[in-house]
């Protein structure tokens, strides 16, 4: 038994430790400010360097205006326009060609017209390669009572006499 007053832990091996001096709380924040302060830094010259290219037309001149691009009047705003709605009314009377789809309710059921022309035929007819065009219902009835074309049934491979490998 130890009579000695010593810092003796049954629970701690002093030959397996780390080396305590590597880190240091001191130099870590010290690296997380110099971090701080590089990133500062860095974003202040990216800011600088912007706002001077937007004012330098001397060394970034700006390319003319696109005419397409043409500003037109703002259409009076009608109080029934909903508040969320975040796009501003547009005068289509001054809007530049092409318009693309300004109306795509009327555009789909124009485009569902035309698939049911094409689809139901007024008069059977021939078209200038010589097929005949009748309504898909005419259709699908024929194919239902003629059944679908088919390719004859490919003839057996042939064997040789004593049953053993074609060569």
């Amino acid at each position: 038994m130890a009579t000695e007053k010593s810092n003796y832990d049954p629970l701690r091996n002093p030959q397996v430790d780390y080396d305590r001096t590597d880190l240091s709380p001191r130099g870590i924040l010290l690296f997380l400010v110099g971090l701080l302060v590089c990133g500062v830094f860095v974003e202040l010259v990216i800011w600088g360097m912007f706002r001077f290219m937007a004012k330098s037309d001397v060394l970034f001149p700006q390319p003319p205006a696109n005419p397409m691009a043409a500003t037109q009047p703002v259409a009076p705003q009608p109080s029934s326009r909903s508040i969320l709605q975040n796009a501003p009314a547009v005068n289509l009377d001054v809007f530049p060609q092409p318009r693309l789809q300004t109306n795509d309710v009327r555009d789909m059921t124009e485009l569902l017209q035309s698939e049911r022309e094409l689809l139901n035929p007024a008069q059977p007819f021939k078209d200038s390669t010589g097929a005949i065009h009748i309504p898909i219902s005419q259709a699908m009835k024929l194919v239902a009572e003629r059944g679908l074309p088919m390719r004859p049934n490919a003839p057996p491979e042939a064997t040789t006499q004593a049953g053993g490998v074609r060569e």
